[in-house]
């Protein structure tokens, strides 16, 4: 007698969790007139056959599959598998591959043919109902009513699906950040203004400027939102799944495919504030402000606060030039560094500091002199991991060997090989993934006298262009500079205290092309590093 498996599924748009039971009964029946035996059952409860992924009943039948556990799935039709094309081949190829007959009890046994005139059915009725959903939810918009999705300042009707109702609480901070952003303050300000009163975030526990700010062409953020106008716009966006990881990923639509609708008991915002809102977003760079090109110094994405390890960022300018804060200070006040910094005499600062440090090559020999010694020292400890596991990979795979070769001579049962090989292909698998992420071992480390003529004439270069107002340093110039510089930690500011920096750079521009990153860190006149910097 055939050793046959049952595979059952629903979906959370048709079907509910008796469906299961309903399907393994029908399957029983099925297997019975086969003559076959039933030795295992496998499910999925409200996972969608769109995808294999994130469906564990149907990975652990195929993980069953590889150890020979049976010969004949049975499910109640094709559907039950995969509703897509692609999938249901993938799975028919690799069972047949086996020797594992599918059979259904609607259907009966799936053959190349069937496979195909069924995947295509099952994929066509699939689209077919997902477009009745959306053809339903189009007329949930049309009737005023909400089609989904959470708005800061509503909270669902009960009992009456689909209609919101406003939270005046949640209302009047909506009325408020309309206003202050009309009055001037940035979204980054409103921020910081709501967290040091503690007024309840939408999600999380603080504003931020993005919950504010939102994306122009996705119609979410506070301040972009048709909704506090009383209007509802639906179908902007669309999901759809990626086939090599089967996440739902968002895909914006063209504005002709938009359903708009009046809903003047969802107004909170007056239309005169919401157009001055919107002509202000427009004048300020509009949908596309985040992409639009922005002028960038020397030292842009680099300069980190030393308090948190945020980013710093211009926050204005006097006749002196701009300055910078922290990013965590201005948008959310989360960090409590609020000291302002002129951006040219950060640079000139570092400037000087690497001219000092590198004046000549003893101490850039210092540097890699250590960093070789370093370097000695990891590869020897790396090469002590790897052995390890590689030592640990082959137990794990010859752990799986001897188990198979067990099943094979009947030496031991088919639910104890199933109960310990899970373990050692999950030990297999690690072990594999830890040696394929680790970089090749490094056997020589030269240095580069071509590298260290050059990176010392940009440095001369660089301090050249800092001292002529409004230059800016060349494309060539400035990736070099970044070759070197990995960023720059400026401290805590106190009062009547000058800027205290942390230069944190790469020596791979000094040496050979072999020698991964290592990071070093100088301060003003500070001497050659010693282990571990």
């Amino acid at each position: 007698m055939k050793r046959a498996v049952i595979y059952a599924r629903y979906s959370t748009d048709l079907q509910n969790d008796q469906s299961v039971e309903d399907q393994i009964r029908l399957c029983r029946s099925h297997a019975e007139r086969l003559g076959a035996t039933v030795v295992g059952e496998y499910h999925d409860r409200a996972k969608s056959g769109a995808s294999m992924f994130g469906r564990p009943g149907l990975s652990a039948l195929m993980q069953a599959a590889e150890l020979s556990a049976f010969d004949m799935v049975i499910a109640e039709a094709t559907d039950r598998l995969s509703r897509d094309i692609g999938d249901l081949a993938h799975i028919h190829k690799n069972l047949t591959f086996r020797s594992v007959e599918i059979n259904c009890v609607n259907g009966g046994k799936i053959e190349t043919l069937q496979v195909g005139m069924y995947g295509v059915i099952g994929q066509m009725q699939r689209e077919e109902g997902a477009k009745k959903v959306k053809r339903g939810m189009v007329g949930v918009v049309r009737s005023g009513r909400n089609a989904g999705g959470k708005a800061f300042g509503y909270t669902p009707t009960v009992g009456k699906p689909g209609e919101l109702e406003i939270v005046e609480a949640e209302a009047d901070t909506v009325r408020r950040i309309f206003e202050m952003y009309r009055d001037g303050f940035s979204p980054r300000a409103i921020a910081g203004a709501l967290n040091s009163e503690s007024v309840p975030a939408p999600r999380g526990t603080q504003w931020n400027a993005s919950t504010i700010n939102g994306n122009g062409q996705r119609g979410n953020g506070i301040l972009r939102n048709p909704i506090y106008a009383g209007k509802i716009i639906w179908n902007r966006v669309r999901m759809v799944k990626d086939p090599s990881t089967g996440r739902r990923v968002s895909r914006i639509n063209d504005k002709a495919d938009y359903e708009e609708i009046d809903a003047p008991h969802l107004r909170i915002i007056d239309d005169a504030l919401f157009e001055i809102v919107q002509r202000r977003k427009a004048e300020r760079g509009g949908e596309h402000s985040r992409t639009t090109p922005k002028s960038k110094r020397l030292l842009s994405g680099l300069l980190k606060c030393g308090a948190c390890g945020g980013g710093l960022s211009i926050v204005g300018a006097d006749r002196s030039g701009p300055r910078v804060v922290c990013s965590n200070h201005k948008e959310s006040r989360s960090c409590d560094n609020n000291g302002r910094y002129y951006v040219e005499k950060i640079e000139h600062q570092v400037i000087d500091t690497l001219r000092i440090q590198f004046a000549d090559t003893a101490i850039i020999d210092a540097y890699v002199k250590e960093y070789q010694a370093e370097r000695r020292r990891v590869e020897i400890e790396r090469r002590r991991g790897r052995a390890q596991a590689e030592k640990s990979l082959q137990g794990a795979v010859d752990g799986i060997t001897r188990i198979v070769e067990k099943l094979s001579k009947g030496l031991i049962e088919d639910d104890d090989a199933a109960a310990l090989l899970p373990g050692l292909r999950a030990q297999r698998d690690h072990w594999r993934k830890e040696l394929a992420a680790e970089p090749p071992l490094a056997n020589v480390i030269e240095i580069q006298p071509k590298a260290v003529s050059i990176f010392r004439q940009n440095v001369e270069a660089l301090s050249e262009i800092l001292t002529k107002k409004d230059a800016e340093p060349s494309i060539e110039l400035a990736q070099a500079f970044r070759q070197v510089i990995a960023g720059v930690v400026v401290a805590k500011r106190q009062p009547a205290e000058h800027y205290q920096i942390e230069i944190k750079g790469y020596l791979s521009s000094l040496v050979s092309p072999e020698m991964s990153a290592v990071l070093m860190v100088a301060g003003e006149g500070l001497e050659p590093p010693t282990r571990g910097l």
